[in-house]
């Protein structure tokens, strides 16, 4: 007996609510038709133009979109590239060293300035070439 009064009072709550949203969409209805139909033109012009630049818009966010990524992907792989060839630079001026070049040739030759190179000279623990 008690589920089925509760079930009532829920069966009840839901018509009014029901009701209550008939009511709702009839008056929304009854206020449109009281507009001029010049007036409804308008809106829905206003809220075609909108429709038009929101999607403009997000046009152009995608394709800002696609070339930040692109740009990402290009800097990793340039960032990448940069550390391998400062690796090779480094090992280049370093044999350079063991020949017995100095700083200005190891310079010349490796298209480094002479304070590069006896930078990584001396950070490798080399004694600086010959000046």
């Amino acid at each position: 007996m008690h589920d089925l009064s509760l079930f009532l009072l829920i069966q009840t709550v839901f018509d009014l609510l029901l009701i209550l949203l008939v009511l709702l969409l009839y008056f929304q209805v009854r206020r449109l038709k009281r507009l001029p139909l010049d007036e409804v033109i308008k809106r829905l012009e206003t809220a075609h133009e909108l429709c038009d630049r929101l999607s403009a818009n997000l046009a152009e966010k995608k394709e800002l979109s696609a070339k930040l990524m692109s740009a990402l992907k290009t800097g990793a792989v340039a960032w990448e590239n940069t550390r391998k060839d400062a690796s090779s630079l480094k090992e280049k001026v370093l044999a350079l060293a063991e020949e017995g070049k100095d700083l200005a040739e190891i310079a010349r030759v490796t298209g480094l300035q002479e304070g590069e190179v006896a930078l990584i000279l001396s950070v490798s623990g080399r004694k600086k070439a010959h000046v």
